[in-house]
């Protein structure tokens, strides 16, 4: 299969080499040619722990015209900050129709990308789809290196366009097609963000450390104190309220848990007991600035979209809207504004695509 990786991070060159370790040939493109230079002369991304081996890509560009040619299929593994203007672009570019999956979506990802990708009347209806979450744990040691910590299971993938859910997972490359179930809504996949749960109140609740540049600390396993796991678990109650509004359960953050890494169910366990036994998490490094994806992204692109259709549903999110409220206060931006308020969508399309219902597995 030809497959174009969009973003050279970490879970685009996790799934970059994935792909081509596998024999699919692989295009990954990067908007900013400085953090691909290397592997635009080799062409080679070393892979090792759970995913290992000499992965040879078949283009490295920052050249989208090149990267869209032909494709049979699109990853966008870039940070949802970057989606609304890559829906621009790539509505502006592409020739062939292929699925175009956004990995991940975060919260209503697919709905927005959909959005600005018909605004650009191009005549082609792929199939806009959007994961639940990256399926490798990962971290980039250099530009042509990556590390796989662990692969996540049952990672949920929902679409909008004319496949459903299952042609969409059935669609998928062999390789990476048992790390995904077909989500029965799309709630599973933007509601169900996990992200903003896990990364934005540990992060602002710890800034004076993350800040010291004479220090350095593990995330998960340092910084999720008991009592920030505890704000954390009202945060993911107040995203559970949304979900069951719109009709749908989903699963709350324990339960993501058990389900992806397969962790031992403990009657009467909190969030925190849960992480300190998610092994994967251990060697993960705390950023180091508060200008960082977690807060970026996981704040604007994730708890503002959930705050939005909190307020539609007349439900109350004090605890959601704090950590809003103090991101936006530190870094002295209005997250609300820049973040993906879905103001410019109407929102009975966003209804109508965030309660389409499939029958699942």
């Amino acid at each position: 299969m030809k497959i174009t990786v969009i973003g050279a991070g970490n879970s685009g060159t996790a799934m970059a080499a994935h792909l081509a370790l596998n024999g699919h040939e692989v295009t990954l493109w990067n908007r900013n040619i400085e953090n691909i230079s290397i592997l635009q002369k080799t062409g080679i991304i070393q892979a090792i722990g759970k995913i290992s081996g000499r992965a040879k890509l078949s283009a490295v560009t920052d050249q989208l015209a090149e990267a869209l040619h032909q494709p049979d299929l699109i990853l966008i593994a870039t940070p949802a900050t970057a989606h609304r203007e890559l829906a621009i672009m790539i509505g502006r570019t592409l020739r062939k129709e292929c699925p175009i999956i956004l990995s991940p979506g975060r919260t209503c990802g697919a709905i927005e990308f959909n959005h600005y990708f018909h605004l650009q009347d191009n005549p082609l209806n792929p199939t806009i789809a959007e994961t639940q979450t990256v399926i490798h744990t990962c971290r980039k040691q250099s530009q042509d290196k990556v590390k796989v910590l662990a692969l996540k299971d049952s990672v949920y993938v929902a679409g909008i366009g004319g496949m459903s859910n299952r042609e969409i997972v059935n669609y998928l490359p062999a390789c990476i097609r048992p790390y995904f179930l077909p989500a029965a809504s799309m709630i599973q996949t933007s509601i169900g963000n996990i992200g903003m749960i896990l990364h934005c109140a540990p992060v602002l609740l710890n800034s004076g450390w993350i800040e010291n540049p004479d220090f350095t600390f593990k995330y998960y396993r340092d910084s999720i104190t008991p009592h920030i796991a505890a704000y954390i678990e009202e945060i993911d109650h107040e995203r559970l309220q949304v979900a069951e509004a719109l009709g749908f359960v989903i699963d709350s953050a324990k339960e993501w848990f058990h389900r992806t890494y397969h962790t031992q169910y403990i009657k009467g366990e909190n969030l925190y007991e849960v992480i300190r036994r998610t092994d994967v998490y251990d060697d993960i490094d705390a950023p180091n600035t508060l200008n960082h994806r977690y807060i970026l992204e996981d704040v604007s692109y994730g708890l503002v979209p959930l705050e939005t259709l909190a307020q539609l549903l007349d439900i109350g999110t004090e605890y959601t809207s704090l950590i809003i409220d103090l991101a936006s206060k530190l870094l002295r931006l209005d997250l609300r504004a820049t973040g993906r308020h879905l103001k410019e969508i109407n929102i009975q399309d966003i209804y109508a695509t965030l309660l389409r219902t499939e029958q699942p597995y």
